[in-house]
């Protein structure tokens, strides 16, 4: 019996220690998820009955921007759907900054028409309001369900996005914001089953763009960009994804900013939006979309605008730690020569974004908004709880985002 009991401490004790040995041989792995299918180039959204059809896809819930709707750019989806023999509802209620009664709604519109499919068609907002109408509409949970940790619902309904804006990337990406009840807050939820199914880029149905959305969601694009070259859980993949990307934006945003028409400058737009997204799904954000959050519902400041203001004072902060990232931007960004430190090409990416920011007519500090001095407290600490804090490469304290509120609006400046 003593044997037996020896025999089997010896097999247990060699459990553990192998366990463990297991557990600390692996290094360097990082996970990379993105759409299954994507289809890419003008004149793409055509192809999407016949796509939808050899998915078996019966019946598609659009979630869809108003304006998009309003403009008649989604008849090239209805006859091709129509062809394909596939039936669809649209809910054409999408606005700037949906908030959780719409996704509600459009909820129950999903259960009621037993739609197979859910297929976010307009800007980021359309697209977010999608990806959490499917994933709310299949587990039959709420919005702050779906906010909780270790939610566990799934994703039984197909999803789709076919954006029409170059600056979002929700079609790549396993995130969804959307604002809450008070217009105050917003929902800012990651999760896998939010990842897209089936993406359709189609930079035709961008050619008619304001310059100012253009500008707007372009800018959002590179932020994302260069938050995920440089996020603490970057790696390889989404850091080559990244800097492709912020070289394409650097080039082609003044073009499709100053010719909204010009084809070839979309379609790098809108490939390069798409490469940004992937990157920062797969490696996080940072400081300027934490801080972005915050301010955007509360002062009715457009997404891609308040990223815009927020980044070179954000990229200054975290300089610290991100000189050699910021210097490798420096030569996708065309600022470097011969003779330049690392901590001048550094800084001269910092200098490049706001010239970049001046050049399309974005405004360079929050001096013209409603933010108030009294607010920065709470919107620093909302911004410490935000989920892209968790991969900004520097530290942060509530002490250093009051300062950097304060720089940003023009009282305290530094650059």
């Amino acid at each position: 019996m003593h044997s037996l009991e020896q025999s089997l401490d010896k097999a247990l004790i060699e459990d553990i220690v192998t366990r463990t040995v297991d557990e600390l041989t692996p290094h360097g792995l990082f996970n990379f998820n993105a759409p299954r299918q994507t289809l890419m180039g003008e004149g793409a959204i055509l192809r999407i009955g016949e796509m939808l059809g050899k998915l078996g896809v019966t019946h598609v819930l659009v979630v869809a921007d108003r304006v998009v709707h309003e403009k008649g750019l989604m008849k090239s989806m209805e006859r091709s759907l129509e062809r394909a023999g596939i039936e669809f509802t649209i809910y054409p209620a999408i606005t700037q900054e949906p908030d959780e009664t719409v996704v509600a709604s459009a909820t129950d519109l999903l259960t009621r028409n037993k739609a197979d499919f859910v297929l976010g068609f307009g800007g980021g907002s359309a697209l977010d309001a999608a990806k959490a109408i499917a994933l709310t509409g299949s587990s039959q949970s709420s919005l702050h369900q779906l906010a909780e940790p270790g939610f566990s619902g799934r994703r039984s309904v197909g999803l789709g996005a076919v954006p029409t804006t170059a600056g979002t990337g929700s079609e790549v990406t396993d995130i969804s914001v959307i604002m809450r009840a008070d217009r105050l807050h917003k929902f800012v939820i990651k999760n896998g089953d939010l990842m897209p199914d089936l993406a359709i880029v189609d930079p035709g149905l961008m050619l008619n763009l304001p310059p100012m959305v253009t500008a707007a969601t372009g800018i959002d694009a590179l932020t994302h960009a260069i938050e995920a070259y440089a996020a603490r859980n970057s790696h390889p993949l989404a850091k080559a994804l990244a800097i492709c990307a912020i070289q394409s934006i650097a080039e082609a945003l003044p073009v499709v900013v100053g010719n909204g028409r010009d084809q070839a400058a979309r379609l790098t737009m809108s490939t390069s939006s798409y490469k940004a997204g992937l990157a920062f799904s797969n490696s996080g954000l940072g400081l300027v979309h934490a801080i972005s959050h915050q301010i955007g519902p509360r002062y009715n400041l457009a997404h891609g605008i308040a990223n815009g203001i927020l980044l070179p004072y954000v990229m200054k902060f975290n300089a610290l730690v991100c000189q050699r990232e910021y210097a490798a931007i420096a030569h996708m960004l065309g600022v470097t020569h011969a003779g330049m430190t690392e901590r001048e090409q550094c800084m001269a990416s910092i200098d490049a974004v706001r010239q970049l920011l001046s050049d399309i007519g974005l405004p360079e500090d929050l001096a013209g908004t409603d933010i108030r001095r009294d607010d920065f407290n709470a919107i620093a600490t909302e911004a410490l709880t935000d989920v892209c804090i968790a991969t900004n490469p520097r530290d942060v304290t509530e002490v250093d985002i009051v300062k950097l509120l304060e720089e940003a609006c023009g009282t305290k400046k530094n650059l």
